[in-house]
């Protein structure tokens, strides 16, 4: 495909979100995150299924925009182009064209890292090389922590890839995605260490819903009905 065939072809996918989205759609951006999203022709996983509850909360009718990465999705969202993406961790940044509703209680979380990483305080954090998955944040400490030495990845499966040609000590991650990955991560005989965190800002697990959303009710409307469905379906 040549250039100008690549940009008509993107144009005409921005229009079909943007130009044909109605006020009975919920559009939602999902990328390829097991267990939690799997772009199969009918996606499915953990988040798909809060976002099918939402939907139905909401009256809507639920419309899927497959991105290649969740950095794309929250792109997506600050645009307007998409309504929805689930697992929006909070940041201030992300505050300016997003607000928030809670679908689940967060995971813990889980260090995979090389067997000579030890991780056992937030100060261990010091002196490693930490892959993070675009677009990922975790809790606001570590999120805006500039002395930690932080190397962007493109998913959690390649962060293992790269602990295993040692260009990275350690990668975060929670513990429904250890198990989609516990057979590769014994057989690369990798460490796993749960993080004890006090005081997490990170509680729950968030919508973030895009401020310029087209679902024509207010963001106290939407916040409500969110968090009811919450509180019946996943706490």
């Amino acid at each position: 495909m040549n250039i100008r065939s690549l940009i008509i072809a993107v144009t005409l996918s921005f229009l079909s979100v943007s130009t044909y989205s109605k006020s009975t759609d919920l559009v939602a951006c999902i990328d390829d995150h097991p267990p939690y999203q799997i772009l199969a022709d009918k996606p499915y996983g953990t988040h798909i299924s809060a976002l099918e509850t939402l939907a139905s909360a909401l009256n809507k009718q639920l419309v899927f925009v497959k991105s290649p990465n969740f950095a794309r999705c929250v792109a997506l969202l600050k645009t307007g182009e998409v309504d929805v993406i689930a697992g929006l961790n909070r940041s201030k940044e992300r505050e300016k064209f997003a607000f928030y509703a809670p679908f689940k209680v967060a995971d813990e979380r889980i260090v995979i890292s090389t067997k000579d990483v030890f991780i056992e305080e937030y100060g261990d954090f010091q002196g490693k090389i930490i892959g993070v998955p675009r677009g990922t944040t975790y809790f606001n400490k570590f999120d805006n922590d500039k002395s930690l030495n932080k190397v962007s990845i493109h998913t959690i499966r390649t962060g293992l890839e790269l602990l295993l040609k040692n260009r990275i000590d350690m990668i975060i991650t929670s513990p429904y995605v250890i198990d989609s990955l516990l057979t590769d991560i014994k057989k690369a005989k990798l460490k796993i260490t749960k993080l004890n965190l006090q005081n997490s800002d990170t509680d729950k697990t968030h919508f973030g819903f895009s401020k310029k959303n087209k679902l024509n009710l207010s963001q106290e409307e939407i916040v409500s009905i969110a968090t009811n469905a919450f509180e019946q379906s996943f706490n």
